[in-house]
């Protein structure tokens, strides 16, 4: 009996002494858990990796060393990676006093955010919703997801949660303007947008959608002021000068909104549509201040980016010859005074002597000519009506009939239609079988190479 109980008691406390040191092996001490903790919030993220993995070495079920690589993880901008631990804790379904579910499930929802797959980061703030109803940060964050999946509708109403528990949540306020403003409910939008603005004196960016709903109605002057006070948000700074110059050029205030739109250039090509729309708004001011080489920049500019952008390709096709072409170049930037020279030169080209001017505006031409060399015979008009346009736009299938209409009226035999541009098939085909002569961009830079000024 002796030996056996010697036995039993020898292997029994074997055993005790096991289980001792694996509780032991198992435990992670407090003091190391917030040893690391505080090494991956100091930035120590290598030291700390190198820690937890020895942790994991000595028992790869360690629920804080799990909780811990995923820290790392994260704190190293590793989400695919973080993600793995934070799932394993989920379907251990094994929590600890630091690892809490609740905790878990708000770093999974921030990772799936990271990671781009919104879909499942609601599905976990959702959840946890349904276990703290009355956070309303966590109805905040559904509402975002839902505006940034475009069903506003959810977002709406979510928003609508947020303020029901808490009605001074200034982002919930302005986020909720900004739908009501897509859906083009202004007041409602102009409501909410003001809410917000005196719930956060330090956010700007409800001055931007307020400016734009004060351009809308027309109150341009306090339109400029609200998208003033918006320029603080960084964000939305290149949109606001955009909005500013196009005000500007309403106004005919050219040199403000170039000042603006290159404020705008300068912020980069993040915002593709912004820019591009700055750029086009920019070579219109340029135009217009008869600056066409910089116009000419940028359309270039655009053109690179995409050939169909609006009438970029036409303006190049229009202006491209400048830079080579300085005749061209001063014809269509020339004081009125000096086109009308250019414009009678043409005509004398033309084997013509100018009877009257019928027309005489800042960018377009009109005379009654006669064939220089003769003499109309007796009922004989030999009448010729010359039309003279600097205009930008293909000359179409409406300005060619009106030009036929004048010299019918006119009792005239023939006209003479001279565009800087070019005419469009139909204006072509009307005119084949009338006698009205059309002169293009073309045939008009020949001329012009001719005369003298």
């Amino acid at each position: 009996m002796m030996p056996a109980l010697w036995f039993g008691f020898i292997f029994g406390g074997a055993g005790l002494i096991y289980f001792i040191v694996m509780i032991v092996r198992g435990t992670v001490n407090p003091r190391k858990l917030r040893s690391i903790e505080h090494l991956i919030e100091s930035g120590h993220v290598k030291l700390a990796l190198r820690q937890v993995k020895t942790l994991l070495a000595r028992n790869e079920r360690n629920i804080d060393a799990h909780w811990l690589l995923g820290e790392c993880y994260r704190s190293g901008n590793r989400p695919e990676l973080a993600l793995v631990e934070y799932k394993y804790i989920i379907n251990a379904a094994r929590f600890t006093p630091g690892v809490s579910e609740r905790k878990v499930c708000e770093r999974l929802g921030e990772m799936y955010l990271q990671l781009g797959q919104l879909d499942e980061a609601q599905k976990e703030f959702i959840l946890l919703s349904k276990r703290d109803p009355d956070n309303y940060e966590l109805y905040f964050k559904i509402a975002q997801l839902f505006e940034e999946r475009d069903y506003t509708d959810s977002a709406l109403s979510h928003y609508k949660k947020v303020m029901s528990i808490n009605p001074s949540h200034a982002p919930a306020h302005f986020r909720l303007g900004v739908i009501y403003f897509k859906k083009n409910a202004v007041k409602e939008a102009g409501q909410e947008l003001q809410l917000a603005v005196n719930l956060d004196q330090e956010n700007y960016a409800p001055y931007y959608y307020l400016g734009k709903i004060s351009r809308m109605t027309g109150d341009r002057n306090n339109a400029l002021a609200l998208f003033e006070k918006a320029l603080h948000d960084r964000e939305l700074r290149q949109r606001v000068y955009l909005e500013r110059a196009n005000i500007f050029v309403v106004k005919k205030a050219y040199e403000d909104a170039v000042h603006d739109l290159l404020k705008a250039v300068e912020l980069g090509e993040k915002d593709m549509p912004v820019i591009m729309a700055a750029r086009y708004l920019l070579a219109r001011c340029y135009e217009a201040m008869n600056d066409l080489r910089g116009a000419v920049e940028q359309w270039e500019w655009l053109y690179e980016r995409n050939p169909n952008y609006a009438d970029v390709e036409g303006k190049l096709s229009l202006y491209g010859a400048l830079r080579a072409d300085d005749r061209l170049k001063d014809f269509l930037i020339a004081p009125a005074e000096k086109f009308g020279q250019y414009c009678e030169g043409i005509v004398a080209l033309l084997g013509l002597k100018v009877h009257q001017e019928v027309s005489a505006e800042t960018d377009i031409r009109e005379y009654a000519a006669y064939e220089a060399d003769r003499r109309p015979m007796r009922g004989e008009s030999g009448l010729c009506v010359v039309r003279v346009i600097r205009s930008t736009d293909p000359v179409g299938y409406e300005d060619a009939r009106g030009l036929y209409d004048m010299m019918r009226k006119m009792n005239a035999t023939r006209s003479v239609f001279i565009t800087a541009s070019k005419f469009t098939k139909n204006a072509v085909e009307f005119s084949q079988i009338r006698p009205v002569d059309l002169i293009d961009k073309e045939e008009l830079t020949k001329l012009l190479q001719k005369i003298t000024i």
